[in-house]
């Protein structure tokens, strides 16, 4: 398989074999690549200094082929002294992919990184705005690796076992800023995040598909602390980030709420310690994952020919606040797509009923601070310890009628979160234990999704004075983590790609010592150590003959150097992330 990824990244863009293959383990989209009906490639870009100026071309489906399967394949190459840059592709004002890049080195690297872009059928057949906008710095001296991106599309003319339907109109829940030439992310808080969409009469189905990332103060929400404990360590002032590490991405229509998510916690390639993503980067790095809410409940309310708002809302744990809900900071990229099916044998879909059960999140918060006393009777903070636990559960239900037909629709979620820390040293040495447990079921198919996120993560810096991303010092980082999903998506299912259940278990356990100098962008030759290895194992129920039905890999590294590659048509046991080594608050490091 791995011959394939090579294959696709070399034909793309000319690369010598010397360089260093960076890669995500995730399964592929389908069996084989050969024999696509047609493929074109969209566009090829260089990203120096590009913030505020994305790739913007047109994208015209292939002439004279038709298709059904749509794979896009992403190149990119880059060389120097570079951080990890967040990408979004657009077309027009939807957005549909949302990546990032790995940190290169001055030898170079490259990666690919395929994915199906099936569900957005009724796009890839029009004319489009085609936007990619990966924002990059280029000064000459600290930054100088550029990122060369080649996407291609690769279209086939697949036979689906149970036929291929898909959205009839896909609607943007986003900022509609295409016609200027830029994206359409909602930045939240600052923005509304909601849009006002007007729906067919006749709609027989309806999901929205939402992407979100913390940036900034966000990007690591799950270390953050509750606000009240930003300043525990006056002397360290700026090194915690409030709002505290619970997030809940919401959707809502008519401000009335109608499904969640508890994201997924993304450690891009420069996260807690630049030296432990390459060449296996981590979990979902390169396809930054999305969730659905079904909103089919809704339609009996949503299909009378007026106006509706559709709102996107980021919040968090807030101890002072009577129900616990509290604003982030600064800041969350958030879209959204809603994905529309008709049903043409009726004029209108009324309700019969309509109902909406939500409770919750409930929280429970413990803390603690140690404290020191000096000879003189001083106090000075030691170590923050704090545990905070949040559940949610949420049921919508109605009864529609579409013509002669009468069903009854449902939206259920429940959900459970726990995340415990332990702070010394300033909180230069912070260990963490998080675990996030989520299922939900919909009307579209008789399947219960389930999902598990649990991560461990141990980080402690040796800062030879205050501003660590500017002075000589160290990063010792472990981290033990997992994504462990079962069910189904409803887009793909409603679409005919897929039949049944998808079970994903993946697993990376990474050591890494890390040192830097004034660039922190690049380590310390020869004083750097990394060991890591992941696991993934993957069953599909795929409606088409070159679909994936299993699918693994085991790959072991050490200091940017792939020791075991292992990889199959078949499945593999995956071990389960298990507590870090501590003795006494400190990690026992292998």
């Amino acid at each position: 398989m791995g011959l394939i990824h090579t294959a696709l990244v070399l034909a793309c863009c000319g690369l010598s074999r010397g360089a260093l293959e960076v890669f995500q383990a995730a399964p592929p989209p389908r069996l084989s690549f050969d024999a696509p009906a047609c493929r074109q490639v969209l566009f090829e870009h260089s990203f120096g200094n590009s913030y505020g100026a994305p790739y913007v071309g047109q994208y015209a489906p292939p002439e004279g082929c038709e298709f059904t399967t749509a794979i896009f394949n992403l190149s990119v190459v880059s060389s120097g002294r570079q951080y990890d840059r967040l990408a979004t592709l657009w077309l027009g004002d939807i957005e549909i992919w949302r990546t990032s890049t790995a940190m290169p080195t001055q030898s170079g690297i490259h990666w690919s990184f395929q994915k199906d872009m099936t569900i957005w059928h009724p796009l890839l057949t029009q004319d489009q705005k085609i936007i990619f906008d990966l924002g990059n710095v280029i000064d000459g001296d600290r930054y100088t690796g550029f990122f060369n991106v080649t996407l291609e599309a690769l279209y086939y003319s697949d036979v689906y076992t149970t036929g291929f339907h898909p959205a009839k109109y896909i609607y943007p829940i986003s900022t509609l800023s295409s016609s200027s030439n830029t994206t359409s992310l909602f930045s939240l808080p600052g923005d509304s995040g909601s849009v006002n969409l007007t729906l067919p009469r006749n709609v027989k189905n309806a999901v929205i598909s939402l992407a979100a990332s913390g940036n900034g103060a966000e990007e690591f929400w799950f270390t953050n602390v509750p606000t009240e404990y930003v300043n525990t360590f006056p002397s360290n002032e700026g090194w915690l980030y409030g709002y505290s590490p619970f997030r809940e991405v919401q959707v809502l229509v008519d401000g009335q709420l109608a499904g969640v998510s508890w994201p997924f916690p993304i450690l891009f390639t420069g996260g807690v310690d630049p030296g432990a993503w390459r060449p296996i980067v981590g979990i979902d790095a390169f396809e930054l994952p999305s969730f659905e809410v079904d909103v089919t409940p809704w339609l009996g309310l949503l299909t009378d020919g007026q106006a509706h708002t559709f709102q996107l809302r980021v919040v968090g744990f807030d101890s002072s606040a009577e129900n616990g809900i509290g604003p982030v900071g600064e800041n969350w990229w958030v879209s959204g797509s809603m994905f529309i099916w008709l049903d043409d044998a009726v004029e209108q879909t009324v309700a019969q009923s309509f109902r909406s059960q939500v409770a919750g999140p409930a929280f429970d918060f413990h803390s603690s601070i140690g404290i020191a006393i000096d000879a003189n009777g001083s106090a000075t903070n030691t170590s923050l310890y704090f545990a905070l636990t949040a559940t949610r559960n949420l049921t919508v239900s109605s009864i529609i009628k579409s013509g002669t037909e009468t069903r009854e629709v449902t939206w259920t979620q429940n959900l459970s979160f726990s995340n415990i820390q332990n702070m010394k040293d300033l909180a230069f040495n912070q260990s963490l234990a998080m675990v996030t447990f989520g299922s939900h079921s919909s009307s579209a198919s008789d399947v219960i999704s389930r999902y598990t996120y649990p991560l461990n993560l141990f980080s402690a810096y040796d800062v030879v004075s205050s501003g660590a991303t500017t002075n000589p010092g160290s990063v010792l980082c472990l981290a033990d983590r997992s994504k462990l999903t079962d069910g189904i998506s409803s887009l793909s299912f409603l679409t005919g790609t897929s039949i049944g259940s998808e079970n994903l278990k993946t697993r990376q356990n990474v050591t890494s010592s890390y040192h830097w100098n004034s660039t922190i962008v690049e380590g310390t030759e020869g004083l750097d150590t990394m060991d890591g290895e992941v696991w993934l194992s993957y069953s599909g129920a795929s409606s088409l003959g070159a679909g994936v039905a299993e699918y693994s890999r085991y790959a072991k590294e050490k200091n940017d150097s792939v020791l075991v590659d292992e990889q199959g048509w078949g499945q593999i046991p995956v071990p389960s992330t298990i507590p870090l080594p501590y003795v006494d608050g400190e990690p026992i490091v292998p």
